[in-house]
């Protein structure tokens, strides 16, 4: 089933399967560098808050952030910690999100209609705003979907049609039977090309695409399905009928989030369908020249967001797991870097690390084992909703920093992806 909802943080909540994280394991690191000291925590300080919903940002000089409230219809800017200023207004029943930074402009997404299937009410949209203020539309990102539909090529759901008998037991949403990818667009986050253009992770394309200055897209990758093996357990606490267990259900991959790494390749974080805290999430290495995706690791508890240093060091926002953790370069194993309520999106800049945390505007921390609050009486006024922040991590030495590599002058099809989508 595809997503349905603009809002990273319902992207978990609206497919059909999923599963307890499990220990992250391997994929196989592309010539992996040497161990290094695994990179630590320093002090940690509050840059931004009262935010509704900060599911991507983006960091320029001097620490200025660029926020996308995608539980809002605002983009907005925060200078040396001041209040938030209005960059730009999606329109109503529109969500910004996708944010990214290159030469003074701000590419950012709106968004409609996801996981609708219907091409008049699932548009999305590449905008960008300059250092005037004059906001442009790049390219309708939900055009190419429903042209295009990349993931066509995927089969997700049971490997095959389950007998009448079975299927009449599924609960609603559970397709009985293999379905390809349905077109729908839902950009939740971007960042600049190498050679020019935008990276774009499209968690309802189950895409990465690249959106050229001219508007022209191209399809980099797609994700692969994940396979899931449905346990006694998996059916119990989902409703599954017993006749599906020891089946296989392969999921929609759901991509999060891309940064580019040292080598050059982009690395993207895989939400797979599935309820809230279920399926384990997963870090892709995706060569951009040719698409060829590889599994680096995996087992994250809700894998939102991903930050990649010059040593190679991969940082992950577990959602569902209040962390963030580290898979140090030359290691396959993901190691607790920081413990943060509900973190979504980060962000490497200099010598510290940004991340976007309680980012679910409403409702309790997300981890296992919180204790209901006691009855009280409501105030005599409404209390002001639960609002998200950003904070910024300072890196120890061992630990260098990593950020965007911003498009240079030369601005043509970028990340070896030739206008004809031949590789350089």
């Amino acid at each position: 089933m595809k997503k349905s909802s603009p809002a990273l943080a319902v992207l978990a909540a609206t497919a059909a399967l999923g599963l307890a994280a499990s220990p992250a394991t391997a994929g196989g690191r592309h010539h992996p560098p040497s161990p290094s000291s695994v990179p630590v925590a320093g002090e940690v300080t509050t840059v931004a808050e009262g935010l509704l919903g900060p599911l991507s940002f983006a960091v320029g000089r001097g620490g200025t952030l660029d926020v996308a409230q995608s539980f809002t219809t605002l983009l907005t800017r925060i200078t040396d910690g001041g209040e938030p200023e209005v960059l730009a207004t999606a329109p109503d029943g529109y969500s910004p999100g996708s944010v990214s930074r290159d030469r003074g402009a701000t590419y950012y997404t709106v968004a409609t209609g996801a996981g609708s299937n219907d091409p008049v009410a699932n548009v999305t949209l590449l905008q960008f705003i300059d250092r005037d203020g004059n906001i442009e539309t790049v390219a309708d990102i939900s055009a190419y979907e429903f042209a295009e539909n990349p993931d066509s090529i995927n089969t997700y759901g049971f490997e095959e049609a389950l007998p009448a008998e079975c299927a009449a037991q599924l609960p609603p949403g559970v397709a009985p039977a293999p379905y390809t990818g349905l077109p729908d667009s839902n950009p939740v986050a971007s960042l600049p090309g190498r050679y020019g253009g935008t990276i774009v992770a499209d968690a309802g394309m189950n895409a990465l695409i690249q959106v050229n200055d001219d508007g022209g897209i191209l399809t980099v990758a797609v994700l692969p399905p994940v396979p899931l093996t449905i346990t006694a357990e998996t059916a119990a606490g989902f409703g599954l009928p017993a006749c599906t267990v020891g089946l296989t259900y392969n999921l929609e991959p759901v991509p999060t989030d891309v940064e580019r790494g040292p080598d050059g390749a982009l690395y993207v974080t895989s939400l797979p369908g599935g309820p809230e805290g279920g399926a384990p999430g997963s870090v892709f290495r995706v060569e951009g020249s040719t698409g060829a995706t590889e599994l680096v690791a995996t087992g994250f508890a809700g894998a939102t967001g991903l930050a990649v240093n010059d040593n190679g060091d991969i940082f992950v926002a577990e959602l569902f797991g209040n962390r963030i953790s580290v898979v140090p370069a030359g290691s396959d194993t993901p190691e607790l870097f920081l413990e943060a309520n509900q973190p979504a999106a980060l962000e490497l800049r200099g010598d510290a690390l940004y991340a976007s945390v309680d980012v679910l505007a409403s409702g309790p921390p997300l981890g296992a084992g919180a204790e209901e609050p006691p009855t009280v009486e409501p105030p005599a006024e409404p209390a002001p909703p639960t609002s998200g922040s950003i904070i910024r991590i300072e890196l120890d030495d061992n630990c260098a920093g990593y950020h965007h590599h911003h498009g240079g002058s030369n601005r043509h099809s970028g990340d070896g992806v030739r206008e004809d989508g031949s590789g350089e």
